[in-house]
């Protein structure tokens, strides 16, 4: 299972980096971040501390990376590194706990029969 869980990861990262660089609408985005590491916690409940690490700093990340030029946005960079970007994290964290919990709700427990 974790051969699949690292590139369905970085495909995740590239996605959350693509859709940050190509709107300027911070609450689309951070939803999309929710939506994302949600999607992957019910999926890879085990692996929910990597999911958090890595959903939640691409947003970060690709604000650093469009301050220093690397990639274009359809705004303009901020003066100077982008701290706030890591309130990314929240809804990164939200989304994790959103998808273990499903996951748990319809687990099957075997040893209450």
């Amino acid at each position: 299972m974790k051969l699949v869980y690292w590139p369905c990861l970085i495909a995740a990262v590239a996605f959350l980096i693509w859709t940050h660089t190509h709107t300027d609408e911070i609450p689309i985005v951070l939803g999309i971040v929710l939506i994302v590491s949600a999607l992957l916690a019910v999926t890879f409940p085990r692996e929910f501390a990597f999911t958090g690490l890595f959903c939640g700093g691409a947003v970060f990340i690709a604000e650093t990376l469009v301050h220093f030029s690397i990639l274009p946005a359809p705004y303009p960079p901020g003066a100077g590194i982008p701290w706030a970007a890591l309130f990314g994290y929240l809804p990164a964290l939200f989304g994790i706990g959103i998808g273990v919990g499903v996951r748990r709700m319809f687990q099957t427990n075997s040893t209450a029969l």
